[in-house]
């Protein structure tokens, strides 16, 4: 039986419902591997094998044999799983598997078959008795290596593989896409791919309401190897595409945007793509798809290869809009690629809306204040690509107002806020846009805080009863004793009082500033200042006794407590008003 034969019987047995024990495959493969055979049935071998096959995209489908130090094309559907073998013949073999998809997900889980011994002396039965110790009871192609989903291209590499048989499996996960398996033995010295520098990440230099301009670091594909490498910018309002396939693929425009992308750095080159891409656009509306409603909004994609160039600005784009940058290097003599680190950036807002829109920074507290004449104060909260939970602190400093959160101009929070209140705003990418309002005439002052690290959360936690008692049996004429729920952390809690001059009825709510700093307060108003920690945050009520007061004499007490720590920032307890006994 000639060797293209048995191979074949392998691969049918392989991918045949009722496959054969590992103990039997392995034999089989080692004889495949060893047989003698005429040069033009042997295996092929690295540099010897002209891979012309590989030029058409059904190769993978009907050959599931990796060569190499070649690239095969395959295509899938979900739930479709495709079965792939790559043979190592030697231990201590360097070995890179590296599988790439275009336009959806996928996940690929990779296992290795160890090859016996032979040349020992060893009796077929023997061997296949060590292969049945050797198998896994839950893994029957072997033992399993790595697996991965996702978008972007995966790689595993080892410098010592034992002999054995790479089996992949490669399952669709979204919807049917086109993928990329390189198999090689020599990953250091093959350059197959355009190589990244060190920092491989895109710069942006400036941004505008309109144009962005970006900066990166050379390929050393271009710099050491003095291969052609090309620079292909792409951008979009969807998502970060990890792949130049990716890109090309999904809009369904690979066919037109490869044709022109032969001349590259040029004007020309960048006009073509669109015009292509605008071409393929009344196309593809008039191709039914499965499911209309959840394609994503990829027409609006722009790709543009500036040649060589380090440099580019991205223009003509909207105000206030976030977009997803992505940048890959292509080499120009075989078009594969590599994709650096993309990142998003959000343009600034039109001049007409500049002075309405404030950005509000990570970790930092603003204050600011809406009143009749601007009724509504809007901030821009930036996330970034990596979903976190964002949260976003509102305070009012006396009289209420409105609270709205919106991602992605839609609104995931709204409150009325009358007193310190926060929102967490889980798995957020892009930015938020956070407006604050209010339909009082008089000005209302807020303090305004935004954070996606917890551990910047600036303001202590108040307890749900915040106000100030009084012990009435323990009022007297020139002392009175106040008591206030403990927040149980560790805090300092500060004492200060005033003398209400007003003379006004204990039973009449005061006027509070609840943003009011202590530091703001006269040093003469300041009682005693107190830090809590350790056991003693324990405590559910705190007291403090303060004498030297004048009988029959009205006093507003407040209470300031602040969380130890660097940034932290005061909160007002509710104040309380008392009046000391006129007899004692």
């Amino acid at each position: 039986m000639g060797y293209n034969n048995r191979f074949c019987r392998f691969l049918d047995a392989m991918h045949s419902p009722l496959k054969p024990p590992l103990t039997i495959l392995l034999p089989l493969l080692l004889l495949i591997s060893r047989a003698r055979v005429s040069p033009s049935q042997r295996l092929p071998q690295r540099d010897e094998m002209v891979w012309s096959q590989a030029q058409t995209d059904d190769f993978i489908q009907n050959n599931s044999l990796l060569v190499d130090g070649a690239e095969g094309r395959g295509h899938i559907r979900p739930p479709e799983v495709q079965r792939y073998f790559f043979l190592v013949e030697e231990d201590n073999t360097a070995v890179s598997i590296m599988v790439t998809p275009c336009s959806y997900q996928i996940n690929w889980e990779l296992y290795l078959m160890e090859l016996p011994e032979d040349g020992s002396g060893s009796s077929a039965a023997d061997q296949l008795s060590e292969q049945r110790q050797r198998r896994q009871p839950n893994s029957p192609i072997g033992s399993y290596v790595k697996q991965y989903s996702g978008y972007g291209s995966a790689k595993y590499l080892t410098y010592t593989s034992p002999a054995g048989v790479y089996v992949l499996d490669v399952r669709g996960l979204e919807d049917a896409t086109n993928f990329t398996i390189y198999c090689t033995t020599a990953p250091d010295s093959d350059h197959f791919y355009p190589e990244l520098p060190s920092d491989p990440q895109v710069d942006i230099t400036s941004f505008h309401k309109n144009k962005v301009s970006l900066a990166w670091k050379a390929s050393p594909s271009e710099t050491t190897y003095q291969q052609r490498i090309r620079y292909c910018v792409s951008l979009n309002t969807v998502r970060n595409y990890h792949t130049w396939c990716g890109v090309l693929s999904c809009t369904d425009r690979q066919n037109q945007i490869s044709s022109v992308v032969g001349a590259p750095g040029s004007d020309a080159t960048s006009k073509a793509i669109r015009r292509a891409a605008r071409r393929n656009d009344g196309s593809t509306r008039r191709k039914d798809r499965k499911d209309e409603s959840t394609a994503e909004d990829e027409h609006d994609i722009q790709v543009e290869c500036v040649g060589q160039k380090k440099l580019h600005t991205l223009t003509n784009l909207e105000p206030g809009k976030t977009y997803f940058l992505d940048l890959f290097a292509v080499d120009e003599s075989t078009n594969r690629s590599t994709s650096y680190t993309g990142t998003t950036i959000t343009t600034k807002p039109d001049d007409r809306t500049d002075s309405k829109m404030i950005r509000l920074k990570d970790g930092k507290l603003r204050m600011s204040s809406v009143r009749r004449t601007n009724p509504v104060k809007i901030f821009n909260f930036p996330v970034g690509t990596t979903p976190q939970t964002v949260q976003i602190a509102l305070q009012p400093c006396s009289q209420y107002v409105m609270l709205e959160i919106y991602r992605d101009n839609e609104l995931v929070r709204e409150s009325t806020v009358r007193r310190l209140k926060t929102f967490q705003i889980k798995k957020t990418t892009g930015q938020l846009t956070i407006k604050v309002k209010s339909r009082r005439k008089k000005i209302t002052h807020f303090r305004i805080f935004g954070t996606t690290n917890p551990d910047k959360y600036p303001f202590p936690s108040l307890p749900r009863d915040s106000r100030i008692k009084v012990f009435k049996n323990l009022r007297q004429c020139n002392s009175v004793t106040l008591a206030w729920l403990s927040t149980k952390e560790d805090s300092q809690y500060c004492l200060y009082k005033r003398e209400d001059r007003k003379k006004t009825s204990p039973d009449v709510k005061p006027t509070t500033d609840l943003c009011h700093a202590p530091e703001m307060r006269k040093k003469s108003e300041k009682v005693l200042c107190r830090t809590v920690i350790g056991a003693e945050t324990n405590l559910e009520v705190l007291t403090e006794a303060v004498s030297g007061l004048e009988p029959d004499t009205t006093y507003v007490f407040d209470v300031y407590v602040t969380k130890l720590g660097v940034g932290q920032q005061p909160l007002a307890y509710k104040s309380k008003r008392v009046r000391t006994k006129r007899v004692c």
